[in-house]
């Protein structure tokens, strides 16, 4: 019963946030208002006020950098996980072995998935769920868990090269 009204005002809160401010609205609230008090430029480095976003280091480090770095700054950080994610997408394509795609696509979509989650919960695009947005929430288990997706990722390019270089071998001793 517990999770149900948890979900329930998860929802309610998405819905309206100053409506439920008092009941858990409180979070996204001052998320938003952090986003709008940024700006396009932000109010300079360390002159916001992050520490009025409850949990703002870990699932509201968005409005915070936001706030204080402004839009354009944020709209950059998107476009760099973005960034990541269509290289993974790239090295998953290249790949000949159809288990190796699979696995560069599954977790370049889980990193994607995870950016999506947070920005998406912070400005209120989506009900606040929680995570944390990769390398740059505060969180051990976060950052190691992402540096061994990032890590297999690139595990996975290097035996691409290696089997292209195989390939290239065995053309050349074919000619030969």
């Amino acid at each position: 019963l517990g999770d149900v009204y948890k979900r329930q005002v998860r929802v309610s809160v998405w819905k309206d946030p100053f409506a439920t401010y008092e009941t858990g609205g409180f979070q996204v609230a001052q998320s938003l208002f952090a986003i709008g008090t940024g700006g396009w430029l932000g109010m300079g480095l360390c002159q916001g006020s992050p520490e009025s976003i409850p949990v703002a280091a870990e699932d509201f480090i968005f409005s915070a950098i936001v706030e204080e770095l402004g839009l354009i700054f944020g709209l950059c950080l998107i476009l760099v996980c973005v960034s990541c994610y269509i290289m993974f997408l790239n090295i998953a394509m290249q790949l000949r072995n159809r288990f190796y795609k699979l696995v560069a696509l599954g977790l370049g979509t889980c990193y994607i998935f995870q950016v999506f989650l947070t920005i998406g919960g912070v400005t209120k695009f989506i009900p606040s769920t929680g995570v944390t947005l990769p390398l740059v929430s505060y969180g051990g288990s976060s950052i190691l868990s992402t540096l061994i997706m990032f890590a297999i990722i690139q595990g996975l390019y290097i035996l691409r090269e290696d089997e292209e270089e195989i390939i290239a071998v065995s053309y050349t001793n074919l000619r030969a």
